[in-house]
């Protein structure tokens, strides 16, 4: 008939667009977290030169004031909570730094002063061992006047060009993003604000749920980030103050797991990769002395940033000094003056 005519038709032409008009699929999170986390690898610079070397020392000191070396800062801690009574033989060092090898040469400076460290941190950072690892590490802590000094950290490169947010990697013939994860996160925020459709897999599903928790802790300050004159570089604050809130809450319902009277240092700021070569930095944040009930005694910020900039010429003078002078007091005996 006519109808069933007409009907075969319509369904012909339907079939026809469809071959022939592009489907549109929303993207998956994993393909759009790998397209802008490496999307310019190898570019800029290979090798560094002696005018790119304090470039980038001078981009650190400008962009971060108040950065210490890592190499400084595990220095100043031992100085500064030494005089707290942690004796660094009985301390655990634990740590909730990001995966990339990039940020293995701070936990190694590190561990020079503390031994061997309690990792509890996953991609970017972020303290992702959650309340298992946590309590785990209050219970691995030393007995008979142990103490605890966890440190946390987002971290950021700055290549031989001196850009921020991107570093030189062993083995590359450029620089790509640093850290990987923000820069991912950062443009994961920009395409949502855009109205772009991303889709993002189950938070159950552990195969992609710690980007999915990045992405989704910085949303909350996507008016932060995108209203910064310099997204890249507000971006480790942002990160760091994310981690800071996790943080706080894994320490809240893990209160009865430290031991009673245990001290706890807790140390939070940005790693600041330069790549191979140069030294790295640590820009401190938050630095505090807190007791077993996870409430802050003393706030130590100021003199770790202090300590951390000394004069290293200055430093070994004193450390001889002090070498000197106990060697030259063996074997005297006090002798009491009598008036």
């Amino acid at each position: 008939s006519i109808i069933q005519h007409n009907e075969q038709n319509c369904i012909e032409i339907v079939l026809l667009l469809l071959a022939i008009m592009p489907i549109k699929r929303n993207e998956s999170l994993h393909t759009f977290t790998m397209k802008e986390a490496f999307a310019h690898e190898d570019e800029g610079s290979a090798a560094s030169s002696p005018a790119s070397v304090r470039s980038v020392m001078e981009n650190a000191k400008t962009h971060f004031p108040g950065i210490v070396t890592t190499h400084q800062l595990a220095r100043s801690l031992d100085v500064i909570l030494g005089e707290k009574g942690f004796d660094k033989k009985k301390t655990l060092l634990a740590t909730s730094l990001c995966c990339d090898e990039v940020c293995r040469d701070m936990e190694d400076e590190l561990r020079a002063v503390y031994g061997q460290n309690f990792s509890f941190g996953g991609i970017g950072g972020f303290p992702f061992g959650g309340t298992t690892a946590y309590g785990a590490l209050c219970h691995h802590c030393p007995t008979d006047g142990g103490t605890c000094l966890i440190v946390y950290a987002s971290h950021v490169g700055i290549d031989y060009d001196g850009v921020i947010g991107k570093v030189n990697r062993r083995g590359h013939c450029g620089s790509g993003y640093c850290c990987n994860t923000a820069m991912a996160s950062l443009a994961y925020v920009r395409a949502v604000n855009e109205g772009r459709e991303i889709h993002s897999p189950d938070p159950s599903d552990p195969i992609d749920a710690q980007q999915v928790f990045v992405d989704s802790a910085l949303m909350k300050h996507s008016d932060r980030l995108l209203n910064a004159t310099h997204p890249e570089l507000e971006l480790p604050h942002v990160m760091n103050d994310c981690q800071a809130d996790l943080l706080k809450r894994i320490m809240d319902k893990c209160v009865k797991d430290i031991p009673k009277g245990m001290k706890v240092a807790l140390l939070g700021g940005i790693q600041v990769n330069c790549g191979e070569g140069l030294p790295d930095y640590f820009l401190p944040r938050r630095f505090s002395l807190c007791n077993s009930k996870g409430e802050i005694v003393e706030d130590l910020l100021q003199a770790l940033i202090n300590e951390g900039n000394r004069d290293p010429v200055e430093v070994l003078r004193k450390k001889k000094l002090d070498r000197l002078m106990t060697e030259a007091k063996k074997g005297q005996n006090d002798v009491p003056i009598i008036p």
